[in-house]
């Protein structure tokens, strides 16, 4: 087995929103693909958090469903549950070293309140995929809280993205080594 590597989707998400805001900064047309870029961002997020989920549930050993909905509040603490048992199984001398585990808590909670803010824009995936609520009435958005949205999306999304990369390539990383170690078992 491998464990799951969706970089390119995740990566390609990341960077298709990229593009619009290059692309809407050097045409001078702000407001122009709000819409798309706020989903594609919201996407990226959460397609990286389920894959996190997944390897670290693999590593574990937990066996449960695909982590179903797009709500990036309950994927997170889902994520972050996983991340603290994985964290004492990769360190055994983890709860030892108070220092590094202090470090390692207030990394995750410098992340929890950027997802937090993020998730504040479009908690569920809701607002920005339809015009509609799900009882067909039409949404009232505001396009001047939009427009200042897409100035600070890029950067709490870059450090939103960093840190989810880390954690996701240490996941993959102990997941790989579990998986090398058990091939090397059966020889």
């Amino acid at each position: 087995m491998t464990p799951r590597n969706w970089s390119n989707y995740t990566i390609e998400y990341r960077e298709s929103v990229n593009l619009l805001i290059d692309n809407m900064i050097k045409t001078g047309r702000r407001n122009f693909l709000v819409f798309p870029t706020i989903f594609l961002y919201r996407h990226y997020i959460e397609l990286i958090l389920k894959e996190i989920i997944l390897n670290n549930r693999e590593y574990l050993e937990i066996s449960r469903p695909f982590p179903r909905g797009h709500n990036i509040y309950k994927l997170w603490k889902i994520c972050r549950d996983c991340l603290k048992k994985t964290d004492r199984l990769v360190d055994p001398g983890f709860a030892e070293s108070r220092e590094y585990v202090e470090k390692i808590i207030r990394a995750y909670d410098a992340l929890e309140v950027d997802l937090y803010k993020f998730a504040e824009i479009d908690p569920d995936s809701e607002r920005f995929r339809y015009p509609v609520d799900s009882l067909g009435n039409p949404k009232e958005v505001d396009n001047k809280l939009l427009i200042e949205l897409l100035r600070e999306l890029p950067e709490l999304v870059k450090r939103i993205s960093i840190n989810l990369n880390a954690i996701s390539i240490g996941i993959y990383t102990i997941l790989q080594d579990k998986y090398d170690a058990l091939s090397q078992q059966e020889y």
